[in-house]
């Protein structure tokens, strides 16, 4: 029996240039870089750039805005880029605080989607349809007409006990303020406290991680999420108490027609992270179902087989397995989330966008507007990836 010669591979001297791999690399980005610099030339040779620049947002800004910052701003004497900075820790608070509250309804619903009860699944699942298949912007003008025409006036406002007040004003509740404490000095203790209650929290988290080694070694459940909390919790308590009550709660209280202390939800920025986080918790939902749904079966038996409880079965088995797919597609919607916060506009919410559009509409210089607005959008992007990106590192290197 004849033994076959062993093929002969091309050889790439003579292959013609255009079938070569590297040089049709190097020619189709070739070709983007000059589509791209013709289009810049194109757009930059269409517009009159003599006037182009950025100096007049240090101009003083002329207007104000309706939104609590870390600071007190006026338009008299505050120049027009800190009032946009004001726009935008104004989304960044609204972004931050529906991205919590879509992931914790989003697994929540997600779940009830999948359990045995035939009305909890159902009703989750109108939950889904309903806010999924609903316009966002559509969904935050209902909230927002709910809060301001739904609520009581301020002089019938609903009173929780002297501790919340609903109205068309807004929710007013509690909220900490710094306190001059046993040491006096308040900013550096709160300060100090903050980077304790970091620390307890590193903590804790090492002590969850052991104690989860440790039932995969032994098998025993040793409830390590609680020891984490309780370590926690008993860490700022005793740090608290050393500083000396670094931080008091301020409640709110009613003067006239206004609320005055603790913190004000406004009804504009309700409305808008009511919407955003309902829209985007129908999405969440389903990319929990879904990746719920894609574990083998046999996980749900072996958990059952061991004895564990529902909740030890989902956050000890299914959950964490199924972070790994839910992860990408939950980045995509906090990414939307983001870029959908442009909506607070239709609620007159005094976002990025909407300070961007006032100082745009009293200094011009639309094109540097639409320019710094672009560029803001796609840095919190970035820093929302680069935050899901650790975390999904994290979770594929089985350290979650």
């Amino acid at each position: 029996m004849s033994q076959q010669p062993a093929p002969q591979l091309p050889d790439p001297a003579r292959t013609p240039l255009f079938y070569q791999r590297g040089f049709r690399s190097v020619l189709t980005q070739g070709i983007y870089v000059a589509l791209t610099a013709i289009v810049l030339a194109y757009v930059i040779a269409s517009l009159d750039l003599r006037e182009f620049g950025f100096g007049f947002l240090s101009e003083p800004a002329g207007f104000k805005v309706g939104n609590q910052w870390l600071v007190d701003v006026d338009g008299v004497t505050n120049s027009r880029i800190t009032m946009y900075l004001v726009g935008v820790w104004s989304t960044l608070r609204a972004v931050l605080v529906a991205i919590l509250l879509a992931t914790l309804v989003g697994v929540v619903v997600g779940v009830a989607r999948l359990s045995s009860n035939w009305l909890v699944a159902r009703m989750a699942m109108l939950f889904v349809e309903v806010f999924r298949n609903t316009p966002l912007l559509v969904q935050i003008v209902i909230w927002y007409a709910i809060l301001l025409v739904g609520a009581p006036v301020i002089q019938n406002v609903l009173n929780v006990g002297d501790f919340l007040f609903l109205s068309n004003r807004g929710i007013a509740i509690p909220w900490p303020v710094p306190s001059d404490g046993l040491w006096g000095a308040p900013d550096w203790f709160v300060g100090i406290w903050v980077l304790a209650l970091i620390a307890v929290g590193a903590v804790a988290m090492r002590v969850r991680a052991k104690r989860q080694e440790h039932e995969r070694e032994t098998g025993r459940i040793l409830f390590a999420n609680r020891w984490a909390m309780g370590v926690f919790a008993a860490g700022a308590l005793i740090s608290f108490l050393i500083l000396g009550v670094p931080v008091s709660i301020d409640r709110p209280v009613i003067e006239g027609t206004s609320y005055a202390e603790g913190m004000l939800v406004q009804p504009e920025f309700a409305a808008l992270v009511l919407g955003l986080t309902m829209y985007t918790g129908a999405f969440i939902a389903e990319i929990v179902r879904g990746s719920i749904q894609a574990l083998p079966k046999g996980q749900t038996e072996a958990a059952n087989a061991i004895g564990l409880t529902g909740y030890q079965r989902l956050t000890l088995v299914i959950l964490p397995q199924a972070l790994r797919q839910m992860i990408p597609s939950v980045t995509n919607q906090f990414l939307n989330v983001n870029k959908n916060s442009s909506l607070a506009y239709a609620v007159l919410f005094d976002d990025l966008f909407r300070v961007a559009t006032i100082v745009q509409n009293k200094a011009g210089h639309a094109l540097e507007m639409f320019f710094v607005i672009i560029i803001t959008y796609m840095v919190i992007s970035f820093a929302i990836s680069a935050v899901m990106n650790v975390l999904n590192a994290r979770v594929t290197a089985h350290r979650i």
